[in-house]
């Protein structure tokens, strides 16, 4: 009898451990993929890519804290794509922001039973990037200049693992990255049309 009562209690516990035990999710790891963003090509003989962002290491910038800063995704992406042909002119490319600000925010949930709302914290994420393009000709006089500017947000819950922070960001960045590919060759086709293929 009190082996009995002893297995029953046993199995109750174990029964109660393994439903306690949330699910782990696994999240892919971002790929980035410089082919599948548009190509440009400017006639232009020279390409210069510049960055005059400089990286704040105040608390609410977190673009520091990733392994592959966005500044080194968009220069990757500018000396890949951005292609340069021809003899004359010079193409001037410079990054002026690529920064991600981390913000607590208060999230209201609403609970079902009683119309109870509760208040959570999370964090937002901002990133914003900056490119200006410059074409000079050969007596380094401006030709055509256009801005590109992207924002994007998102948002996570406050407790959340390393790597899901960072994929998070990775995501993030991918995004704002695609964003920034399309606009500027919507605004290069605008601005410098007659140096644009």
């Amino acid at each position: 009898m009190f082996y009995k009562i002893q297995l029953i209690i046993i199995t109750f516990i174990c029964f109660l451990l393994l439903s306690s035990c949330q699910k782990t999710e696994f999240l892919d790891e971002v790929v980035f993929d410089n082919t599948l963003l548009n190509n440009i090509s400017l006639n232009a003989e020279k390409k210069e890519i510049n960055v005059s962002y400089e990286t704040t290491f105040n608390e609410s910038y977190i673009d520091h804290v990733l392994e592959i800063s966005p500044t080194k995704r968009i220069i990757s992406w500018l000396e890949n794509n951005i292609n340069n042909f021809g003899t004359l002119n010079k193409i001037v490319i410079d990054v002026q922001r690529a920064s991600i600000i981390r913000k607590e925010i208060d999230s209201e949930i609403k609970v079902n039973i009683g119309g109870i709302t509760k208040k959570q914290k999370e964090y937002l994420y901002e990133l914003k990037f900056e490119v200006l393009f410059l074409l000079y000709n050969d007596s380094d006089q401006i030709l055509s200049t256009t801005i590109v500017e992207i924002f994007r947000s998102t948002t996570s819950s406050q407790f959340i693992s390393l790597n899901e922070r960072n994929n998070i960001l990775d995501n993030l960045i991918l995004d704002s990255l695609t964003d920034l590919s399309n606009k500027s060759v919507e605004l290069l086709k605008i601005h410098m049309k007659e140096y644009i293929l």
